[in-house]
């Protein structure tokens, strides 16, 4: 391998890529070499992230803001950061919570993973709990005064008829508006909530008020609950609404996003105690330690993509396979270099010839739960397994033998979780994790082994990890990097819980104390809780962006001649959400039918709409390994009882799922629990396909497909088809399965 990375490199630029998610530690290795590209992004909430820099200002890019930052938002280097509040403002001041798509039972927010707990004791204090969701969850079941079935897919249209009767009743915070809205994006806003014609000022109007009326046809909810919620909403100062990410997933997620903070803004709940500000909720600090790891964050935070030795973000990190499976196309002369470009969302200096890629590295960073990625990022899992064939080497770390570490010439073995010593600093929960057993065979920590690439590469410590001294002494070098780096953190909280307003009444516990006692409480140094955006409206700081103002418009998108090129904001950081091209994504947003959805002429020949919801029992797909976990848990295709009346499918019986990318062998779980037209299979199982192409693992993945929508969203959603399979048995069924089918 390395041979083939430095002759490769030296006579093919950009011949290494990294698979997803992106890897900060292989920056520096592929860098000093000048021969690799990564994708940008994540799966978890990159819309989100969009939109807190384009309404907010907060840079949430991997090179716009270093770790630090978020603890020390006082340093005139860094721009106001925007606070998310905590569980406890929205236990005690929250009058209504809207529960968005998201299941908090399920979900990891929070301290304990028990964000649902604080939302049954604010319930319990009189708090009405209303889900929006197309699944009645257990979280509508166990935590909510009402469910609201929605369409998956047309969030967007009851978001904007939400707005229209603020607008129509003049509910809105005037106050709020004047003081901290930017004004020609929410008028611009508003002409198009309320139908005006489509004008030189306001170029997204269609005529079209965007009325609950309207909205029933697309979202399948009846106007007068529009009217009532909106009403409920608007009365209940303050709501906390909780937009989940999954939400935003899918094709125009970035919509959605940006709309939930422009409902949050019109009523001045983005910064009152007991809003929300939308994006990441519940956390006064987030400080992780594994991004200072492989080099001074200082020196990080000073550079981007576009410069020497950084590797250039050439597509999305989740299409990474379609970057793959696409660039055949282009050699063919199939596709032009542009539509490439287009799809793929490359997002570095244009004159940055196409890649060709001969090796593909799937890194790792410290999350083992997002490394499988044939399974976690979200795409036709069989064209990135026939796009692989283009390559020479491909490269993965592992803890398990998962599918993509199958599809992989050289097994790296990497510490487990459970192996390795961690902290974290997420949720006000200062948290260490110790070492619960021995490395097993010749697992390695992950930053030992780039050492030792980068070595064999000729890249010495000095330059890469300066940290690795030895073998010998490694794990006192990994001990002394760990104290090292504690102390920098106790350092950021100390000064974060002076500016937020606690007081440092009795030190943070040392580096060999937490190793004793693992959990701080950091809420034990404040005397209330933090509401959201505390630096820019509570202290007056204003938020970072051009205007000082939160703003629903986004400028430069309404400037054809900034198409193509990266993008920067006013203070010069890399928008690194937005890719060179966004395609059809509109400057304020707008209501956008999803692609692949219920309203694409697709559905009529794969007529079921698939969600594909994250699991209780695995963390993406960490945990699918437990033959246990399996057995109990029972992976299906959730469909409603009325689409599988209509098929002859019953419970359990084993169906064949499909869609024009994928097909796919797993039990049915017949439900009432979904709407009709709408079915699930749960994220992270393994991809197991047969001789033909045909998966029996169950994985979502092979189902996931889009080349119209801007990239920033990762695709989680798709039409299929079911039917009851009547073919051979090709590989070991879960017990639960009906064979004779």
């Amino acid at each position: 391998m390395m041979k083939m990375g430095t002759s490769e490199g030296k006579h093919n630029k950009y011949c290494v890529m990294v698979g997803y998610p992106d890897t900060y530690f292989l920056d520096n290795l592929l860098g000093w070499l000048n021969c690799g590209i990564q994708g940008w992004g994540w799966c978890s909430f990159d819309p989100e992230r969009q939109t807190m820099h384009l309404m907010y200002g907060m840079a949430m890019g991997e090179y716009a803001v270093p770790p630090e930052a978020r603890a020390l938002p006082d340093s005139a280097k860094y721009p106001t950061p925007i606070e998310w509040g905590s569980m406890a403002d929205m236990l005690l001041n929250s009058k209504l919570i809207i529960l968005w798509g998201a299941t908090p039972d399920v979900h990891h927010y929070g301290p304990g993973h028990n964000v649902a707990y604080f939302i049954r004791l604010a319930r319990e204090r009189g708090t009405p709990v209303i889900a929006i969701d197309p699944r009645y969850s257990a979280t509508a079941e166990t935590l909510c005064d009402q469910w609201i079935p929605i369409k998956p897919g047309t969030d967007m249209a009851m978001m904007c008829a939400m707005a229209y009767v603020l607008f129509k009743e003049d509910l809105y915070n005037h106050e709020f508006v004047e003081k901290w809205v930017e004004p020609k994006g929410f008028d611009m806003w508003r002409r198009y909530i309320m139908g005006e014609p489509k004008s030189q000022d306001n170029p997204y109007g269609d005529g079209v008020p965007k009325s609950p009326e309207w909205a029933e046809k697309i979202c399948g909810i009846p106007a007068e609950t529009i009217y009532e919620l909106t009403r409920l909403y608007a009365k209940s100062k303050p709501t906390f609404l909780w937009k989940n990410w999954s939400v935003a997933r899918k094709s125009r997620g970035e919509n959605v996003a940006r709309s939930a903070v422009i409902l949050q803004s019109m009523m001045g709940y983005v910064a009152m105690p007991g809003g929300s500000a939308l994006a990441n909720p519940w956390s006064r600090f987030r400080i992780e330690p594994f991004h200072l790891f492989y080099t001074q964050y200082e020196q990080r935070a000073q550079r981007t993509p576009h410069e020497p030795n950084i590797n250039p973000r050439m597509y999305r990190s989740t299409r990474f396979g379609q970057m793959l499976y696409l660039l055949e196309k282009v050699e063919r002369g199939e596709m032009s270099s542009e539509e490439f470009r287009r799809i793929i969302g490359w997002n570095c200096d244009p004159a940055h010839p196409d890649p060709n890629p001969k090796i593909l590295f799937h890194g790792n960073y410290g999350f083992r739960s997002t490394t499988n990625a044939i399974v976690t990022a979200p795409y036709a899992a069989n064209h990135v397994v026939k796009a692989l064939s283009r390559l020479r080497l491909i490269v993965s770390f592992a803890s398990f033998m998962t599918p993509t570490a199958r599809f992989s010439d050289i097994i790296l073995p990497v510490l487990d979780q459970w192996e390795d010593v961690q902290i974290l600093c997420i949720n006000e929960f200062l948290q260490y994790f110790p070492r619960l057993v021995p490395p097993r065979g010749e697992a390695k920590h992950h930053m030992w082994i780039y050492a030792k690439i980068a070595r064999a590469l000729g890249i010495g410590p000095a330059k890469y990890l300066p940290i690795y001294v030895s073998d010998e002494s490694w794990d006192q070098d990994i001990e002394d990097f760990f104290d090292m780096c504690y102390e920098q953190i106790k350092e950021m909280l100390e000064r974060g819980i002076e500016y937020y307003g606690g007081k440092v009444d009795k030190p943070l516990p040392s580096s060999e104390e937490i190793k004793k006692h693992p959990i701080v409480n950091l809420n034990e140094y404040f005397e209330k809780p933090l509401q959201p955006c505390y630096s820019a409206v509570v202290k007056g700081k204003g938020f970072s962006t051009k205007s000082g103002k939160i703003e629903f418009l986004c400028d430069f998108m309404l400037d054809e001649k900034e198409r193509g090129k990266m993008h920067f904001d006013h203070m010069g950081r890399w928008i690194a959400w937005v890719p060179n091209d966004w395609r059809d994504q509109t400057a304020i947003p707008t209501y956008q039918p999803c692609v692949r959805g219920m309203e694409d002429p697709l559905i009529k020949k794969y007529p079921l709409m698939l969600l594909t919801p994250h699991s209780r029992y695995r963390i993406h797909s960490y945990g699918w390994q437990s033959n246990y976990l399996r057995e109990n848990y029972r992976h299906s295709v959730w469909i409603n009882v009325a689409d599988a009346k209509k098929r002859g499918i019953n419970d359990g019986d084993l169906c064949l799922v499909y869609n024009d990318v994928g097909k796919a062998i797993l039990p049915a779980y017949v439900t009432s629990r979904i709407s009709p037209g709408v079915v699930i299979i749960h994220h992270g199982a393994y991809y197991d396909p047969d001789d033909d192409g045909v998966d029996w693992g169950g994985s979502p993945s092979v189902f996931l497909y889009d080349d119209k929508s801007p990239p920033c969203p990762p695709t989680a959603t798709g039409c299929v088809e079911i039917e009851k399979y009547k073919g051979p048995i090709k590989k070991n069924l879960p017990t639960y399965c009906k064979v004779n089918c």
